[in-house]
């Protein structure tokens, strides 16, 4: 008897399990597989040696690169303010805020200590877009992260919800002060300026 029940409770768990990854969704496999290629990355021991620490913070930043739109995460941090912008402005725009967002948060990335990210349920938002809500659980604390994707051969993040605070419209709202007074090429300047 004892066997039949911990047969049944193993039988739903695979079902469970498998019916949690099938509503999943294509955006969280996506999101998901490249959360485990970061954490692969900072969790092997080359990246504490400071010989190889170089090669692989720049194979963590290639990683990032593939699953960020950094053209439409600038282009929806700057707003309607985005048309006002040359195509050289926003390509120079594109490049420096992708610097300052590497340079902000690379850090915080790095000090990954063990902690596990629990993919909590994927909204479909319409037009090939997609939210996925995620928690990071570690050290008694849970830390609520929403990425906001869209599919462009490829599901890749414009957006990032860290407990109710939306990444594009923090920055968009700093920006948006700046331009009221400033130029394109002094924004692009600004932010230039803290990357150095």
């Amino acid at each position: 008897m004892q066997r039949f029940a911990t047969r049944l409770v193993l039988s739903f768990l695979i079902v469970f399990a498998t019916a949690a990854s099938a509503l999943a969704g294509p955006a969280t496999d996506t999101l998901s597989t490249s959360v485990d290629r970061i954490i692969t990355l900072l969790s092997d021991p080359a990246y504490k040696v400071s010989d190889t620490r170089p090669a692989m913070r720049a194979k963590l930043i290639a990683v990032i690169g593939e699953i960020f739109d950094m053209k439409e995460l600038s282009r929806r941090a700057l707003g309607p303010e985005w048309n006002k912008f040359t195509p050289e402005q926003q390509e120079r725009f594109v490049t420096a805020f992708g610097r300052l967002l590497e340079n902000t948060y690379l850090d915080k990335i790095e000090s990954y200590t063990d902690e596990k990210v629990q993919y909590l349920k994927e909204q479909d938002l319409g037009s090939d877009k997609a939210e996925v809500a995620t928690k990071v659980v570690g050290k008694g604390k849970e830390i609520p992260i929403s990425y906001r994707l869209m599919d462009r051969s490829g599901w890749k993040v414009y957006d990032v919800v860290i407990e109710g605070v939306s990444l594009v419209q923090n920055y968009r709202s700093q920006f948006g002060q700046i331009l009221m007074n400033e130029s394109p090429d002094a924004l692009i300047t600004k932010i230039s300026g803290k990357n150095t």
